[in-house]
Formats: structure tokens, C-alpha cells, sequence
């Protein structure tokens, strides 16, 4: 609508500026004529003259005669002010152009109820003080005019309608995606249904704004069935703490309670599914941080942050074997998390390898290696290390809740980085690749 508009507007100003220059240019064309004529006066009265036989009247100069559509009178002199003539008396204007003391003129004038254009000029190749007058109706273009107006009004408006039409077409095919993008927001809204997508394709902005939809559908889809199965295995790893704490605590309440010889041994065991527990919902939530969460980062030293995390690790494990080589490595990473994962993967290296066995952890370049000397990992379990809640047959009797190595694999996804495992029969090596740091 607003195109065709804008179409009016202008053909519509194009359209009239055309109508005045038509009427200007038949303005022109009469006035041509009349001068035309005018320039004929001497043909004319000699024609007049020829046609009236020698032993005939006078002839009537003066009479008005019509050549085509102009109306011509010849007036010999002397003329004079008051002179009655076709188009109106004479006056001292119409006798000094007869005089040759002024230049022809045209003007408009009436007659009973009509209007004339009029040419008054002196009589060419005559004695002084004769005039010519020729005249035109200013009607008799009217008609045309009035065709000329009908065909630009019509072409105006035809070319609104046109531009109507084809924006109407244009728009829909433009809009069509976007109603189909429309539509699929209110049955998200309605439904709830993450699986619906527009399936808009091209390069163009509307193209592009039903792909990006179709992408932050799949994305929302998966988050939020990553959400749904961590809830379900999440419930289903502390349904086993909770059922053994409740035993532990119902045992307790029986009997003798307190008393009962066997006492201390329930408690110990209700303190350890309190462990497990409050291990497993810290490890839930740090998963949940460093999956929803932006991390800070920012440049570090990669082999102080490993000896700050060793250090800790022999502090809690004092039993454990760590051998370290740490070369200086600039990063950029969440110093925190990436505290956390390696954390996660020597404490893993150490449950892995046999007593007296130690764990080699190494810094060099942009990459942090930990390697145990246990068994390796079956390949049938290798694609699946990084998962959730995922535990390997072998590894189902050990304490755990299968979230450590899902807490690594977050980790370095967010910071940008890469986790590589080779495994053997005797031992596997856990390297992570992060990226360096610009130079200072």
C-alpha cells in the first residue's frame, strides 16, 4: 500500500506537470498558426482581389474569412482608434502596430460569449497603416486536453494498481517465512513442542532469520533434554545414598538405638551415604556452573595453576604418588575451572593406578598431560567417558557418581580447548590442549 501510494504521489505530479506542458505546446502550436496566417495576409488579398471579376463590385477587403481554424481579417489603412473590427475596435496600440511603431502582440478576447486568442500585426508587404488580425477559438483544443487528462489520469492510477498488485504478490512471498515463523512461535508457545522447525532456507535476511530460529529451537531442544536426562540421572544416583542413609537411620531408631553394639558402624556408613551425597550434589551444581555459565578468562600461567592444583591434591591424598614436570606455558583460560578439571583427572589417575604406582603429570607447551598406570579403558567404554553419570562395568563397584570426567569435558569445551585419551593395557593419559595466550 504504501508503494503504491508513493506511485500515485509521483506519477500522479509527473502526470500533471505533463498536462501543462501539452497545453503549453498547443498554446505554442496556435500561436505558430496565427502567425502563420498572418504572415499569408498578401496571398490572401490577392487571392480576394482575383476571385471577384474585373467588372464585379469592390471586393470586401475587410471581411472576416477562415483559413482551417483560424479566423483572419485584413484591414488596409489607414486605420484608426475606434477602427470596428472582428475581435474588437481598434485601439492606439492596434494603430501604432499598423504604424510599424510597435511589435505584433497576441492577445485573448471575447466576442458575444466566446474567447479568442488573437494576433494583431501590421499588413506584411503593404502600405503603412494597414493591419492583419487573425484569431482562434480557446476552446478548440479543449477536447483534446480533456483526452490528454483522461490518459494520464488512467495511466496514473494504472500504474498505483499495478505497483499494488505487484508489492501485494511481493510481500506475501517475502512474508510467507516470516508467518511461518510467526506460527511456529505460537505453537512453541502452545505446545511446548521444541521439535517444530520452519525449514526457511536462502541468504537473504528473512532466510537467515528463520535458520537462526531453527537453530535456537535445536538448541533449546537439546538443552532441554540435557536438563531432563540430568534430572533423571541425577535421581537415580542419589535414590542409592538416600535408600542406604534412610536404612542406616531406620536401623538406628530400632532397638536399642544408640546402645545396640552395632551403632557406631551405622553411623559411620550414614556419614559416608551424607558424603556421597553432598560430593554428588557439589559436583552437580559445579557441572551446572560451568555449563550454563560464561567463563571468565583470561591469561595464565598454565604450570603454576597445575602445581597450585598438585599441591592440594597431595594435601588431601597424602598416600598418592604425583611425579610432576612443568615447563612455564602462557594461557588463556577460567583459572578456577581449569583447576577443577585437572583436579578431577588426577584424582581419577590416582583411583585408577595400583598402590605405590605413581601419576605422571605433565606441562609443556600449551597442554597439560596426567597419566595413571591402571588397566586403560575398554574401547567400548571410550566414546563414553565424557558423559554424565556414565560408569565402565569395571568401574561400577568403585565410590563415585560418574560426573568427574563429564566435569572436564565441560570444562575445556568452554575455554575453547581439546581433550585427547590414548589408553593401553598399561595405563591411559588424559591431555588437554587449551589456547596460548597473546604475548604481553
Amino acid at each position: 500500500m504504501a508503494a503504491a501510494i508513493g506511485v500515485l504521489i509521483v506519477v500522479g505530479a509527473v502526470s500533471v506537470l505533463l498536462y501543462f506542458i501539452y497545453a503549453a505546446s498547443l498554446q505554442s502550436q496556435v500561436d505558430a498558426s496565427l502567425v502563420d496566417v498572418a504572415q499569408q495576409a498578401t496571398s490572401i488579398e490577392r487571392q480576394i482581389k482575383q476571385s471577384i471579376s474585373d467588372k464585379g463590385p469592390t471586393p470586401d477587403i475587410g471581411k472576416t474569412i477562415t483559413v482551417g481554424t483560424v479566423e483572419i481579417q485584413l484591414l488596409p489603412g489607414p486605420v484608426w482608434a475606434g477602427h470596428p473590427a472582428r475581435f474588437g475596435a481598434l485601439d492606439s496600440r492596434d494603430v501604432a502596430v499598423a504604424n510599424r511603431a510597435s511589435p505584433a502582440y497576441f492577445s485573448d478576447a471575447r466576442d458575444g460569449g466566446d474567447r479568442f486568442r488573437v494576433y494583431t500585426a501590421a499588413m506584411p508587404d503593404a502600405s503603412v497603416g494597414a493591419l492583419v488580425r487573425t484569431g482562434r477559438a480557446a476552446n478548440a483544443d479543449d477536447a483534446a486536453l480533456l483526452n490528454a487528462a483522461v490518459l494520464l489520469g488512467a495511466l496514473t492510477v494504472a500504474a498505483a494498481a499495478f505497483t499494488y498488485l505487484v508489492g501485494r504478490l511481493s510481500a506475501g512471498r517475502i512474508l510467507r517465512p516470516i508467518s511461518r515463523l510467526t506460527e511456529a512461535a505460537e505453537h512453541v508457545t502452545a505446545t511446548h513442542d521444541l521439535s517444530a522447525r520452519i525449514g526457511v532456507t536462502g541468504t537473504d535476511e528473512v532466510g537467515r532469520l528463520g535458520a537462526s530460529f531453527d537453530a535456537m529451537l535445536a538448541e533449546l531442544q537439546n538443552s532441554v533434554t540435557a536438563q531432563r536426562q540430568l534430572v533423571a540421572d541425577a535421581s537415580h544416583e542419589l535414590r542409592t545414598p538416600l535408600t542406604s542413609l534412610t536404612t542406616n537411620l531406620d536401623l538406628l531408631d530400632e532397638g536399642a538405638g544408640l546402645a545396640d553394639l552395632q551403632a557406631p558402624g551405622l553411623v559411620r556408613a550414614a556419614r559416608e551415604q551424607a558424603g556421597e551425597l553432598r560430593t554428588l550434589i557439589d559436583d552437580l551444581l559445579d557441572l551446572a556452573r560451568y555449563e550454563e555459565k560464561q567463563p571468565h578468562r583470561t591469561a595464565a600461567r598454565l604450570d603454576l595453576i597445575t602445581a597450585d592444583t598438585v599441591r592440594r591434591v597431595r594435601h588431601r591424598m597424602p598416600h598418592a604418588l604425583i611425579n610432576t614436570r612443568l615447563e612455564e606455558s602462557l594461557v588463556t583460560v577460567d583459572p578456577d575451572a581449569l583447576d577443577h578439571a585437572i583436579a578431577n583427572l588426577i584424582e581419577n589417575a590416582i583411583a585408577w593406578s595400583p598402590s605405590g604406582e605413581p601419576v605422571d603429570v605433565t606441562v609443556s607447551g600449551r597442554q597439560v598431560s596426567v597419566t595413571d598406570h591402571g588397566p586403560g579403558i575398554h574401547p567400548d567404554d571410550l566414546p563414553h567417558i565424557f558423559e554424565r553419570f556414565y560408569r565402565a562395568s569395571t568401574a561400577r563397584s568403585r565410590p563415585g557418581s560418574g560426573l568427574g570426567l563429564a566435569i572436564v569435558g565441560t570444562v575445556v569445551r568452554a575455554n575453547d580447548g581439546d581433550i585427547q585419551v590414548t589408553t593401553s593395557s598399561e595405563g591411559s593419559t588424559f591431555t588437554i590442549a587449551l589456547p596460548v595466550a597473546p604475548t604481553p
